[in-house]
C-alpha cells in the first residue's frame, strides 16, 4: 500500500496487517503474514508486540494471531457516534416489521458498501448479514446501487480490477449485461437482487442521500421472497424507497 506524504511508515505496516487479518477471517500464523504482506519476519514481530500490549491483537497457543477485542470496543464506539445508527434505527425496525424479513444499513465507503446495521424479523426465518462485512457489488442489490451511481468508465476499471465471480447461477457475470442494469436502476431509483448473491435470497435496496445529495447509504430489505413479481415483493420496494426517502430528509437532504 503506497504511502503518503507524511505519514508514519511503522504505523501504516501496522495498520496493514490488522487489515490483513481482517480479511483472512481466520488466525494467521507469522510466516503467513511476511508473505502476505511482504515485510520481514522481523519487522511484523516487532508491530504484532506492540498491537498485542494495546490489545488489538491476540495469539492463540500454537502461535497464530488474530484480531483482538480492543478493536470491537473501538467500533461500537465509532458505531454509537455515528448520527445515521441513530436515525435509521427506527427505520430499520419498522421495515423488519412490516415486511417480516432483515433490514440492513449499508455505508458507502469509497468503492465499498459496508454493513453497519441490521434488524431481523421476530417471525419465520431468519437472515442475518455480518456486520462490518463488505459485499460484492455485482451481485447484491446495494452494490449495484453504488454502481449505478458511477460512471461507465468507473464500473469497467472497478469490474476489471475486482473481477465478476459468479455466487450462483443467476449472477451476472459480464460487463454489457452489468450496465444494462445499471440504467435500468437509475431510471428506477432503486436496486434489486434476484438470487444473485445466495440462491433464494432476494433483495431490494434504495439510496439515502446526505445534505449535498451524495449517496452515503443504502437501506435493503432481503429474505426468501417467492420472486420480484410478486406483490409481497412490490410492497417491500414500495416500503424500502420511502424508508430511504424519509431518512434522507432527516440528513439533510432536499430533492
Amino acid at each position: 500500500m503506497p504511502q503518503e506524504k507524511g505519514s508514519v511508515r511503522s504505523l501504516g505496516k501496522a495498520l496493514e496487517l490488522l487489515e490483513l487479518l481482517n480479511r483472512s477471517r481466520v488466525p494467521m500464523t507469522l510466516q503467513a503474514l511476511s508473505q502476505a504482506s511482504g515485510y520481514p519476519k522481523s519487522t511484523i514481530h516487532s508491530l504484532l508486540a506492540t498491537l498485542r500490549s494495546y490489545g488489538c491483537i491476540r495469539q492463540e497457543s500454537d502461535g497464530r494471531y488474530y484480531l483482538g477485542t480492543k478493536l470491537f470496543e473501538w467500533g461500537c464506539g465509532v458505531s454509537a457516534a455515528w448520527e445515521i445508527t441513530r436515525c435509521a434505527r427506527p427505520h430499520l425496525e419498522r421495515l423488519a416489521q412490516q415486511t417480516q424479513y432483515t433490514a440492513l444499513l449499508s455505508c458507502v465507503e469509497g468503492s465499498d458498501i459496508v454493513v453497519i446495521d441490521q434488524r431481523v424479523s421476530g417471525t419465520g426465518i431468519q437472515v442475518a448479514s455480518e456486520i462490518g462485512g463488505r459485499t460484492p457489488l455485482h451481485a447484491t442489490s446495494q452494490g449495484k446501487l453504488l454502481l449505478s451511481q458511477l460512471p461507465d468508465a468507473t464500473v469497467r476499471y472497478l469490474m476489471n480490477g475486482q473481477g465478476m465471480d459468479p455466487f450462483t447461477p443467476h449472477t451476472i457475470v459480464d460487463l454489457a449485461t452489468l450496465t444494462e442494469e445499471l440504467e435500468r436502476i437509475r431510471q428506477w431509483g432503486y436496486a434489486i437482487e434476484n438470487g444473485e448473491y445466495k440462491i433464494g435470497l432476494r433483495s431490494v435496496s434504495a439510496p439515502v442521500f446526505d445534505r449535498e445529495g451524495q449517496m452515503r447509504y443504502t437501506l435493503t430489505v432481503v429474505g426468501l421472497f417467492r420472486h420480484v413479481a410478486s406483490g409481497e415483493f412490490e410492497e417491500a420496494v414500495d416500503m424500502v424507497c420511502a424508508a430511504a426517502g424519509s431518512l434522507s430528509r432527516e440528513l439533510g437532504y432536499h430533492a
